[in-house]
């Protein structure tokens, strides 16, 4: 799954920083042996967006292309094979632990059943 990057913000210094922020997110699957070694599947390559306190991002696609697979690199329940995620402009990349446990109590993917996956809190 790709997408364009998000655009570059102004030098305005009354713009604040995205509250999520991705920079060039990769997340690869192995899928068995192939008849010239491992194959590999690009399930999410080369993603960047960012996202302004206040707004929601929805995430449209055909099945298989690496929507839920985007949302569970950006909130750590899966490694990224490389790039970057920033929440609040730490890179979630590096926290582990008990502040990525909380960290993670910030954030929601809401799944294509909003009524039966929304959070009630």
């Amino acid at each position: 799954m790709s997408a364009q990057p998000a655009p570059t913000p102004t030098t305005d210094p009354t713009l604040k920083s995205p509250l999520v922020r991705v920079e060039d997110l990769v997340k690869h699957f192995p899928a068995g042996g192939g008849l010239f070694g491992r194959a590999v599947v690009h399930a999410v390559d080369g993603v960047s967006l960012a996202i302004q306190s206040g707004e929601t991002l929805g995430l449209v696609g055909e099945s298989g292309c690496g929507k839920s697979t985007l949302g569970r690199v950006i909130v750590r329940l899966q490694p990224a094979t490389s790039g970057h995620v920033y929440f609040k402009d730490t890179d979630l990349t590096k926290v582990r632990g008990e502040k990525l446990r909380r960290t993670r109590k910030e954030m929601q993917m809401i799944f294509q059943d909003p009524y039966a996956s929304l959070n009630p809190r």
